[in-house]
């Protein structure tokens, strides 16, 4: 349980609610129910929040303190985000949608907001404000510097093979678990202490590809290059990496982290490492050179893409070319393979593909483009709008981390269905998701 304050100080940014949060208890502290605040003034706050909308959709919601009773009625305090019930409330009593980023939460008062006061454990304060994932920042070289403190028995550096025994998976500090994990440092691995499983989750991946790689066969490099004709190597050279080298780096990355995967890595013994690596050795020259020729055939349709959009000169395809400009952009740059994986790899090539069809068919159906474009862009507006207001420590909804791949698929089927659709795909779906997730 966490201690709360309250401070009658109108006109201060202490004004309000405090919960004074342990800093050993802050990594692992999530937002979520805080901003319910407290039963005296939760009316208040969803007034405000009500009031805080755009005109047009507050004219359906008058009298607002009327509204606000209604829907405080029919909702249990803390069971889900405040933000997203009381817009399912709306919209069920008043049939008013409100998008995901509408609220207006600068129009809330120091008092309507939960302030956050980290100590130490003498009691003594570190940091304060509304923002937890700010505070997280602010006081994160003091918590890392105490986890290393109180775990330099675990702390490595410069290891090039593995030799460290087991490494475990949680360690105990002051009654809070601390998470181990392999860290890549460039030409050697570590081991870090770190705050959170996620980024353990993270730190891990990257870790174990790192001494797998340092670890087996030598010339991975020169092996792609020999199987790979002249002008594939162009191809990569030209592409966004900046030159063939990164972008095969990119590839063999991307490779074996789906061979880890594969074999249910990453691995927390010397043992499981062992049976690892054999894995990744023994398929990652095949795997990253098929992944190479995949990566170049989705380079050489970009770069027919981008040719294609210099010739589009007319106002009245502008906003369309943009829109595809922004979307490539946003498929293919550096660290693409890696980031998106390999898994995803056969996807991005037939989104590619479909721009190229929306683009024969541009020319002469710019109005239809348009309507279809903008229908979408409000909706990625949408998402973006939801991954800017969900707690940075908090890992994203499994369905919420899938729209953005949904809303490349919705492209596929309203500027190219023949190119095909993965899985059933919808505007309506994508909505429910932003606005239940």
């Amino acid at each position: 349980m966490l201690r709360l304050s309250y401070r009658f100080e109108p006109g201060t940014e202490n004004d309000g609610v405090t919960v004074h949060v342990p800093l050993t208890a802050l990594a692992a502290l999530r937002a979520d129910g805080f901003e319910w605040l407290v039963p005296g003034l939760r009316l208040e706050l969803v007034t405000t929040l009500i009031r805080s909308l755009p005109k047009d959709l507050r004219r359906g919601l008058v009298p607002v303190p009327d509204v606000a009773s209604e829907v405080l009625a029919r909702l249990k305090p803390r069971s889900e985000p405040l933000l997203g019930a009381v817009a399912r409330e709306l919209a069920a009593l008043r049939g008013v949608r409100v998008p995901p980023g509408t609220w207006d939460l600068t129009q809330l008062p120091p008092h309507l907001r939960m302030t956050y006061s980290v100590e130490d454990e003498d009691g003594e304060l570190l940091a304060e404000g509304n923002d937890l994932d700010a505070l997280r920042a602010e006081v994160r070289p003091r918590v890392r510097a105490e986890l290393s403190a109180a775990t330099s028995d675990l702390e490595r550096h410069g290891l090039t093979s593995w030799s460290i025994g087991t490494l475990p998976r949680t360690v105990e500090l002051h009654g809070v678990r601390a998470h181990p994990a392999l860290v890549d440092e460039g030409d050697a691995v570590g081991v870090q202490v770190l705050e959170t499983p996620q980024a353990q989750a993270e730190e891990m991946q990257a870790g174990t590809r790192r001494l797998l790689l340092l670890t087996g066969p030598s010339g991975l490099q020169r092996y792609l290059r020999e199987h790979l004709d002249g002008r594939a190597q162009l191809a990569l050279a030209a592409g966004p990496h900046g030159d063939a080298a990164a972008a095969l780096a990119d590839v063999v990355h991307a490779a074996a982290d789906a061979l880890i995967a594969e074999a249910g890595g990453p691995a927390w013994d010397a043992a499981a490492f062992e049976r690892l690596r054999a894995h990744v050795a023994g398929n990652l020259a095949d795997r990253a050179l098929e992944l190479a020729e995949q990566a170049v055939r989705i380079l050489d349709a970009r770069r027919e893409v981008q040719q294609r959009l210099t010739e589009l000169t007319a106002d009245a395809v502008r906003p369309a070319r943009d829109d595809i400009a922004r979307q490539l952009s946003g498929l293919i740059y550096p660290g693409f393979v890696t980031e998106a994986t390999a898994a995803r790899m056969p996807d991005i090539e037939r989104y590619v593909q479909a721009m190229l069809r929306r683009l024969d068919r541009l020319p002469n159906a710019p109005g239809p483009d348009r309507d279809r474009m903008r229908a979408i862009n409000e909706l990625e507006e949408a998402w973006h709008a939801r991954l800017d207001e969900w707690p940075e420590a908090t890992p994203l909804a499994d369905a919420l981390s899938e729209v953005g791949w949904m809303l490349e698929e919705l492209r596929v089927s309203q500027f190219a269905q023949g190119v095909g659709v993965r899985g059933p795909v919808s505007a309506k779906r994508i909505r429910r998701i932003l606005e239940t997730a």
